[in-house]
């Protein structure tokens, strides 16, 4: 698979977790983060979650690099994986 198409699906991903996300709709602030750790940063009142989209598994990279990222106590740091013929995804909460 070529970059672009690499690119594409994960741009896909990352609207599909933002869809899941605003259910019911406004439920959370959420911004997209242009960051290399992490793509959406989703608020409400008492809470923060961080959350990286990759396809298809998440690796020990991805794992040590969100778990490394330092953030205050009040944010959740998640993987979100999408599956390629896969309907939702795989969360993993990184502590």
């Amino acid at each position: 698979m070529s970059d672009f198409a690499i690119k594409q699906r994960l741009n896909r991903a990352i609207k599909s977790a933002i869809k899941l996300l605003d259910q019911p709709p406004g439920s959370y602030e959420i911004i997209l983060l242009n960051n290399h750790v992490f793509h959406i940063e989703a608020i409400r009142k008492k809470e923060i979650r961080k959350i990286r989209v990759v396809l298809d598994e998440i690796t020990e990279e991805d794992e040590k690099m969100v778990r490394e990222f330092s953030l205050p106590e009040i944010c959740t740091k998640e993987i979100w994986a999408k599956k390629e013929r896969g309907r939702g995804f795989e969360i993993r909460e990184i502590l």
